[in-house]
């Protein structure tokens, strides 16, 4: 899975506006052909799936510092 994760990321990073479009559940035949055309090697059914799984897992992270930095701001005073 980790594999697959990567990949979509690639893909994200090659074409951010339709890989956006294509999770956002569009089902338009010029964006799935334009994302199959840009990443052959990512599976366009769960690209979806693994781009939301990683969005969630950097929102995470993120919260996790912000968290991390406030107590060691209210610590350090």
């Amino acid at each position: 899975m980790g594999s697959k994760i990567i990949v979509a990321l690639k893909c994200f990073i090659r074409c951010p506006g339709k890989a956006m479009e294509l999770m956002m559940g569009s089902q338009d035949q010029e964006t799935i052909e334009l994302i199959k055309k840009s990443c052959p090697e990512v599976e366009v059914e769960s690209l979806g799936y693994h781009l939301g799984i990683l969005l969630s897992l950097i929102f995470l992270l993120l919260g996790m510092s912000a968290y991390i930095i406030q107590m060691l701001y209210n610590w350090a005073w």
